[in-house]
């Protein structure tokens, strides 16, 4: 990948970064307060203790999307970004477009979706 693109990428994922870390204090500050607006009867608590863990299920995939973030940013400085980490090919443009931090090529990723090894 030349150096105008690997820029145009590192600024892609930097800025999904920020949008990431925004969101993931955003959720689970929400999630912490969640349910804490007064008194409660057991179907309220119910209620509120299922969406506070739908939300910091939320927060665990923000929080996941991150690391893949920081981890494609750290390949980019290595040389290797757009490299897929199973084959060695290259990752498809166009597939880096929709998804910056992606590891695998289209074939190594749909094969480990099929053993169940891969959740993103």
């Amino acid at each position: 990948m030349n150096t105008e693109r690997s820029d145009y990428f590192r600024n892609k994922l930097l800025q999904m970064k920020g949008d990431l870390i925004s969101k993931l204090n955003e959720r689970y500050n929400e999630a912490l307060s969640f349910g804490n607006d007064g008194t409660q009867d057991s179907g309220d608590e119910a209620y509120n203790i299922y969406n506070k863990n739908l939300m910091l299920g939320k927060v665990e995939t923000d929080a996941l999307k991150l690391q893949l973030v920081e981890q494609a940013l750290i390949r980019i400085t290595g040389g290797t970004y757009g490299v897929c980490i199973e084959c060695e090919d290259e990752i498809e443009e166009r597939r880096l477009e929709y998804v910056p931090f992606a590891r695998f090529c289209t074939e190594c990723k749909s094969e480990m979706e099929k053993k169940g090894l891969v959740r993103i």
